[in-house]
This record gives C-alpha cells, sequence and structure tokens, in this order.
C-alpha cells in the first residue's frame, strides 16, 4: 500500500510496432486531460463508451485514488466509461515479465495491463511498454 505522500506517474511510448496503448476510465475520475490532438471515434464500441485518440503531448490526471495519479503518453486510445461502484482490481501484470527496477521507476515491457481502484470505478491501462513511476509530493 503506498503512502498518501506518494504520486502515481505512468509513462507510454508509442510502440513503434503500430499496437496502440488502451485507457480505459471512468469519465468522473478525469480531473485533468490535454493533448497536442484529439480525434473522436464514432462507433468504437457501442454507446456505452465515449472513445478518443490522443496523440502527441498526453497528459491525464485521475481522482479517487490514494494518491495521485497522471498518466503521460504521445499516442493511445482513451475509453471514457460511466462511473461505477468500486470493485478489486485484477493483478497487474507484464506477459513477458520484463521489468527493471531503477529507484522508484520501474519499466515493464510485453502485454502490460495496469488496473487501478478509484472512487469512481475502475481503470485499466494497456500497453506493450509502460513506466511506473513512484514519486514523493512535494514537502514531504
Amino acid at each position: 500500500m503506498l503512502s498518501p505522500a506518494m504520486a502515481e506517474t505512468f509513462v507510454i511510448e508509442a510502440d513503434k510496432a503500430g499496437h496502440e496503448a488502451t485507457i480505459k476510465i471512468p469519465a468522473g475520475a478525469v480531473t485533468r486531460l490535454s493533448a497536442d490532438r484529439a480525434e473522436s471515434l464514432e462507433g468504437y464500441a457501442g454507446s456505452q463508451i465515449e472513445a478518443m485518440r490522443l496523440s502527441g503531448d498526453v497528459l491525464i490526471g485521475i481522482a479517487g485514488s490514494q494518491q495521485p495519479i497522471e498518466i503521460k503518453a504521445d499516442s493511445v486510445v482513451l475509453e471514457l466509461t460511466a462511473d461505477s461502484p468500486p470493485i478489486a482490481p485484477k493483478h497487474n501484470r507484464a506477459d513477458s515479465a520484463s521489468h527493471n527496477r531503477l529507484r522508484d521507476t520501474q519499466v515493464f515491457v510485453g502485454n502490460v495491463v495496469f488496473d487501478l481502484q478509484t472512487a469512481s470505478g475502475l481503470v485499466e491501462i494497456k500497453a506493450d511498454r509502460l513506466e511506473h513511476q513512484l514519486t514523493r509530493e512535494p514537502g514531504v
């Protein structure tokens, strides 16, 4: 369990093979959203999900967790879902089991899936490569 003095950052770089990272977030959990380009994806997954392709300098802030969460990327598909009651997250995994720990940074490579619990529901991040950073909040 992380202390409230920690913040989490997930950094996702575009996959050179053309695979897109996908981030599924309950709409009520999003506190900030910015990108150089945003393209609405019509008919992506039915009427329950609003989807968009974000590219450029992507920044997504997520609230409702025990610590601040930020996602930085250069190309992702964002799926905004309806808020739902919190459920137990699945286990995080990297299928290739290739990860390195560098201080408070871990790099996961392979079929990476991260699940994060928020008050608005479950956040899911899927990518081929993901850098997970833990940092201390200023003044702690």
